[in-house]
């Protein structure tokens, strides 16, 4: 390991497990000091391989603890285990109050009436109470137990500790847990991982989630002008072109780096991409947000203006409420760019065709528009005239005030084809662009309606160009076209933005012809197992039949940044007989944070999703008829304060619920005053799943999802439980909600509308499934297929057998032999697809693990895409 851990380090070491020691050759440590890096690791839930061990074991012992503080802080930052995790009840889940209308009626008169010095309203002790700083609340001692509170039990907002009312509690003990433990191993060669890495995510055909694009710009960042030598020939995701030129622009100089560009930019798209990441901005070119100051009129009156406060209502002591307005501007903050820069971007938009670059600036015409005031192209038009002609165009008028000449693109000239069902038109321009073909092929089959000759010309070009569609589109159609012959109960949309946002509506489609789908359906998987056929085979495939629950990654870029890459839609088996514990923790900045109070929840319902109840701020505790508790949730804290934040915790007893005929339990996580989601220091969640409540209420070993908050909108729902089938659906998804004041009560239209709606819609199999995509995986480059499910089976591809009929053996369950025993420990190389890695691979063996566990993985789900 180098004297200073770089980026790099620790991009490898979250994703692979991987730890880079140099082999020493001095005397081997006692075993003391090991044994005290595996108690310090297991804390967090990791474990050392025996190969990292021995390395560890011949390190001096200074370089040994400063190895062991940095994998610490970077693996605890990774499971949120690098913060205190303090609710506002700290004895939680024991003493939560069983009346919350009772402890609200007293934080009321706590307020209003109970004044230092004398007696306590309710027990009339003297001497008990105690002003609190700086909310002045004054508080007593015998009616609010201090030593259960972290903060003002009447205004819930962080105060100064050191008061008398608080009283101290003994660190809380680990918990009790069964865990199993991930494996971290010694890594090689710093160099060839990070540059497999790199050109891994170079190779990605579909747009990086936030997470996978972090850890890109980090390599970029870190690694600087070295990349340039492992970009490979093509990058098929424009947006990962301009982050890889935008970073190394705004690191390196411009001549070095702009000549390697140059081949890398073919569009006006690709330039203003590029000019955004330099800038700072996103190259998804998404509207980006802004917030506009409102007022908004509340009563000013003593008494209303108190009773605002209380109700927690952010206006209390004026007449106007000042909100941030949510808008949606096409515009970024332009960073500097140097005339030497300016001239050398306008030349690359010159060389581009005069008409393609007028139609690719109009697609974002309001951006062009903004960045016209800095790229001055009126100031060279007479050296760039085409793109002199293009501005016009987009500004409508050329700089002296005259209008710009009438323009129509291929997107005009589509559209115009598909409103009169000129067919043969519509055909010869998609078939100028392969990509729009596929995406409106179901469209174009639609509109030739009964025209049957149509129809087939249609499918016959198709069928002809599918080599020329990219991966992720293909699978997307082998998976869509097949539905399409009767219609869905709903569809779903996914408009772009930086965070999902699920509409729906009814599926009012004329049905696909199977005469029509059958033929495409065909050619989609030769094509599909042609390309994988190329990739390395291996002897042996390890398939997880739990696989098909799991859908292949799509729309990434609004994907949650997950220490698991769940993929949206996705549904997980919960372990029967655990309390599921769900977490939240937020902080708001350093500077100019106002308060912001974000709230946890979880709410009830019944099987045809009729609301039946929920646990929140406003009601701690939601029972049986018994009094047994469903659910607790730890208190409610009103403020997260930089650096420490705040963390809120709900316990659900799954047993307990069903008995009560609950079917769901939904997380939601909603803002309820304050800064969005997008503008706090960090804010995230996750479950956890518990054995023992007691002890240490934030357990990082236990945790099995953690997830940011991100984007601008009021409501998160992250996931919905089945509590009949254990099961978890990965739902990450957005509802814009209020300005303010969000709950569960007044987000319960949109829950019980997206919930039911989403998980419809992925059950359908309208998606892939990573189980699909592994078995054409299989079909193609492998002779012996091994599918762990309840009951597992091998699957020996026959002689002669060709990878269409193997797959369509593998797809129908033909033809398999029950395996008698797994062991694939010393055997030759295989390719692992699984969703829980708790097996040990052979060397050189690629790997897909959903949970990592033992497992290194070598793969991602989209690097079987590529």
């Amino acid at each position: 390991m180098n004297e200073q851990p770089t980026p790099t380090l620790a991009v490898l070491l979250r994703r692979s497990g991987l730890v880079f020691v140099p082999e020493q050759s001095q005397d081997t440590l006692p075993e003391s000091y090991l044994r005290a890096v595996d108690i310090k690791l297991a804390e967090l839930g990791y474990a050392v391989s025996a190969r990292l061990r021995a390395r560890l074991a011949r390190l001096p012992i200074a370089e040994l603890t400063r190895l062991q503080g940095w994998l610490w802080n970077e693996l605890a930052e990774h499971v949120g285990g690098d913060q205190q995790h303090q609710p506002l009840f700290r004895d939680f889940p024991r003493d939560i109050p069983r009346d919350t209308f009772d402890l609200w009626m007293r934080k009321v008169l706590s307020h209003f009436l109970q004044a230092e010095g004398q007696p306590c309203l309710f027990c009339g002790n003297t001497s008990t109470t105690h002003v609190l700083s700086p909310c002045l609340h004054v508080v007593c001692d015998q009616c609010f137990d201090g030593s259960n509170y972290s903060a003002c039990p009447v205004c819930e907002h962080p105060v100064d500790t050191p008061s008398p009312f608080f009283k101290p509690r003994a660190p809380a003990a680990l918990p009790a847990e069964r865990v199993t433990f991930k494996l971290l191993d010694a890594g090689t060669d710093i160099d060839s991982q990070a540059r497999e890495l790199f050109v891994s995510f170079c190779a990605r055909k579909q747009v990086l989630s936030p997470s996978d694009k972090d850890d890109f710009k980090t390599l970029i960042h870190d690694l600087g002008a070295r990349v340039l030598a492992w970009l490979p020939e093509e990058i098929p995701v424009r947006e990962n072109v301009a982050e890889i030129f935008g970073a190394l622009f705004q690191r390196c100089e411009p001549q070095a780096v702009l000549p390697v560009a140059r081949g890398y930019l073919s569009t006006a798209t690709d330039v203003l991409r590029l000019i955004a990441v330099y800038s700072g901005a996103d190259p998804a070119l998404a509207a980006q947000p802004q917030f506009k100051p409102v007022s908004l009129h509340t009563p000013s009156g003593r008494f209303w203006g108190r009773m605002a406060e209380i109700i927690r209502s952010s206006a209390a002591h004026s007449r106007h409420d000042e909100v941030s307005v949510h808008l949606r501007v096409h515009r970024f903050k332009v960073a500097r760019l140097k005339r030497p820069l300016r001239r050398a971007l306008l030349a690359l938009l010159e060389g581009f065709h005069p008409d393609g670059l007028v139609e690719d600036m109009l697609r974002h015409r309001s951006y062009w528009v903004w960045l016209g005031e800095f790229l001055h192209p009126h100031e060279y038009a007479d050296r760039f005239p085409n793109v002199a002609r293009a501005f016009a165009v987009v500004r409508k008028k050329a700089p002296d005030g005259t209008p710009a000449p009438a323009f129509a693109g291929y997107s005009s000239r589509l559209e115009t084809a598909a409103r009169s069902h000129d067919m043969e038109g519509l055909k010869q321009l998609l078939l100028q662009r392969p990509g729009e073909f596929a995406r409106r092929y179901d469209h174009a089959l639609r509109l030739a309606g009964d025209d049957a000759r149509a129809r087939q010309e249609l499918v016959e070009a198709f069928t002809g160009c599918c080599g020329e569609f990219s991966t992720p589109v293909l699978l997307t159609l082998l998976s869509h076209l097949p539905k399409r012959l009767q219609r869905a109960g709903l569809r779903m949309y996914w408009p772009k933005g930086g965070t999902a946002k699920g509409v729906s509506g009814p599926d009012e489609r004329a049905v696909l012809s199977p005469d029509d789908v059958a033929p495409s359906v065909r050619a989609i998987e030769l094509e599909l197992l042609r390309r994988f056929a190329s990739k390395p085979a291996f002897e042996d495939f390890l398939i997880d039949e739990e696989l098909k629950h799991i859908p292949v990654p799509f729309n990434e870029r609004t994907a949650s940044p997950s220490a698991v890459a769940l993929p949206r839609g996705a549904r997980v088996q919960i372990p029967e007989g655990k309390t599921f514990r769900l977490f939240l923790h937020w902080c708001r900045p350093e500077q100019g944070g106002v308060p912001t109070d974000i709230d946890l929840s979880v709410g009830f319902y019944t099987a045809d999703w009729t609301y039946a109840g929920l646990c929140s701020f406003s009601q701690l505790r939601f029972a049986a008829p018994s009094g047994a508790p469903i659910a607790v949730s730890s208190g409610d804290l009103r403020d997260a304060p930089f650096p420490d934040g705040a963390s809120e915790f709900v316990d659900v007893d799954r047993v307990l619920a069903l008995a009560q005929g609950l079917r769901y339990a939904v997380m939601v996580v909603n803002n309820y005053a304050g800064l969005p989601f997008s503008s706090l220091e960090r804010a995230f969640a996750g479950l956890m799943l518990r054995d023992d409540v007691q002890g240490k209420h934030f357990d990082p070993r236990t945790v099995e999802l953690k997830f940011a908050l991100q984007g601008d909108n009021g409501i998160f729902l992250p996931l919905a439980i089945d509590l009949r089938d254990s099961t978890l659906h990965w739902l990450d998804t957005y509802s814009k909600g209020e300005l303010e004041l969000n709950t569960v009560q007044s987000s319960n239209e949109a829950i019980s509308k997206i919930c039911p709606e989403m998980m419809e819609y992925f059950a359908s199999g309208v998606r892939a499934s990573m189980y699909d995509l592994a078995l054409l995986h299989a079909a193609a480059r492998g002779s012996r297929v091994t599918v762990r499910g309840p009951v597992p089976r091998v699957f020996i591809r026959g002689p002669g057998e060709d990878a269409a009929a193997f797959h369509l053996r593998l797809r129908k369950d033909l033809g398999s032999t029950p395996a008698t025993r797994l062991d694939v420990r010393g055997s030759e190389p295989l390719f692992a697809a699984l969703y829980r890695g708790d097996v040990t691979l052979p060397p050189g063996s690629a790997a897909y693990a959903l949970f990592r566990e033992q497992v290194t993985p070598t793969l991602s789900a989209s690097d079987l895409l590529s």
